[in-house]
């Protein structure tokens, strides 16, 4: 997987994996369908939010329960 830290802020996250976990989130770019699909017509603060929760929750995923 791409390292975001290496990614504009308002690139996509899209990895060309596009399956929807249980929860309707993408397993590869993390991303749900409302923002998936609201994608093309956001601006760039916008692209740069979806991102930031994206990534939030990509955290969060990856995170193992103790």
């Amino acid at each position: 997987m791409k390292d975001s830290s290496t990614r504009p802020k308002h690139a996509s996250r899209c990895i060309g994996v596009c399956t929807l976990n249980e929860g309707g989130i993408c397993v590869g770019c993390h991303r749900d369908l409302q923002e998936i699909s609201a994608w093309a017509n956001a601006s760039k603060p916008e692209r740069e939010e979806m991102n930031r929760v994206a990534a939030a929750r990509e955290q969060q995923m990856s995170r193992r329960p103790n």
